[in-house]
């Protein structure tokens, strides 16, 4: 099922369905193709994900760490229980939660 990404200073990656260790695997070689790119924000777009495990936590992190030097890490439209679990893990702190206007 591959991930829509659009490519720019602020590249934009739409999650949709489940992000889990069947998933997330692909999710990380999709943003590996990214690293060393000019991106100062990554924009994962969430209103289409309902469910986040911990692998699929492990590929945002990876996000933020391995794709750029201090880029941020936006998530926009993410469901109750999927920000739930982020908050919980620690990382409402490392990533700025929006809605899409």
């Amino acid at each position: 099922m591959g991930f829509h990404v659009t490519e720019g200073k602020e590249t934009s990656v739409t999650l949709a369905g489940k992000l889990d260790f069947a998933r997330a695997p692909e999710l990380m070689e999709t943003l590996s193709a990214l690293k060393g790119k000019d991106i100062s924000t990554i924009v994962f777009e969430c209103s289409s994900l309902t469910y986040i495990s911990s692998s699929g936590i492990r590929a945002i992190i990876y996000a933020q760490q391995k794709i750029s030097q201090g880029v941020a890490i936006v998530m926009v439209d993410v469901c109750e229980d999927v920000a739930e679990v982020l908050e919980m893990c620690g990382l409402a702190d490392y990533i700025d939660f929006k809605t899409s206007d």
